[in-house]
């Protein structure tokens, strides 16, 4: 019996490791279907804000679970080892999508407030330059999606509507606003985690403090960025959803 026990362990960790690993490596391409737009994917965009945080669950808990089990397993008790990996993942998956993780690494990284707020600005302006970009790129795209919808939606009662090529639009669009919805989603992980930081700083000289004070108005420009582009993603996929050609 306790043979079993191992043996389904064993199972249970390689099948984890093999979910969780595809499931970091491919995101979305787990799912087959229409390609996005590339000008969304390709080039620089194609490593802008496509990492997200959900990932590091994934493999925290895969390294959670599998301490877990592995302390059952060495025990001889099965029961435990299945047990153990369900609250080490548990765990795993907490550590791995904290709010807190960006302030975790500059504590880890610099040892003086000064360093961390310069730091901060460094990073902060980066993602505020490459959310323009990404602003650009996705503005252009739920430009051009809308035009495609509102084309849609005049045409599809008409005689001679086809309908078989408004189905493969519609799934263009489809794709790529789940790209720009996931790229979003990072965009906001990375401003709670600006947040967080920002909030987590203590100052105790007047330079410091001014930094602070900077780093706050660019924080506030980047998150009211994120939210204005998050509106017109909203708005696109609004627009779809007001589609149904039966």
């Amino acid at each position: 019996m306790a043979n079993t026990f191992k043996r389904s362990t064993t199972c249970l960790l390689v099948s984890l490791t093999l979910l969780l690993g595809g499931c970091a490596n491919t995101g979305s391409s787990l799912l087959s279907g229409t390609k996005p737009d590339p000008r969304l994917t390709s080039g620089e965009q194609s490593q802008l804000f496509s990492s997200s945080a959900a990932q590091g669950c994934g493999m925290g808990a895969l390294a959670g679970a599998g301490l877990g089990a592995l302390t059952g397993a060495l025990a001889g008790n099965g029961k435990k080892a299945l047990v153990g990996a369900a609250v080490g993942g548990a765990a795993g998956c907490a550590a791995g999508v904290a709010a807190n993780y960006y302030l975790d690494n500059l504590k880890k990284d610099y040892a003086t407030t000064a360093d961390r707020l310069q730091a901060m600005d460094k990073d902060i302006n980066k993602d505020t330059a490459d959310i323009a970009k990404t602003t650009a790129a996705m503005k252009a795209v739920i430009h051009d999606n809308s035009a495609t919808l509102t084309q849609i939606s005049i045409q599809k009662d008409k005689a001679g509507f086809d309908k078989a090529s408004a189905k493969k639009e519609l799934a263009q669009v489809d794709a790529n606003v789940s790209v720009m919805k996931d790229k979003i989603k990072v965009m906001k992980e990375k401003s709670d985690g600006y947040k967080v930081a920002i909030g987590g700083q203590t100052t105790n000289n007047a330079n410091d403090k001014a930094q602070l004070a900077k780093l706050k108005t660019e924080y506030n420009d980047l998150n009211n960025q994120i939210t204005v582009l998050e509106s017109e993603t909203d708005g696109l996929y609004s627009q779809r959803q007001a589609i149904s050609l039966g």
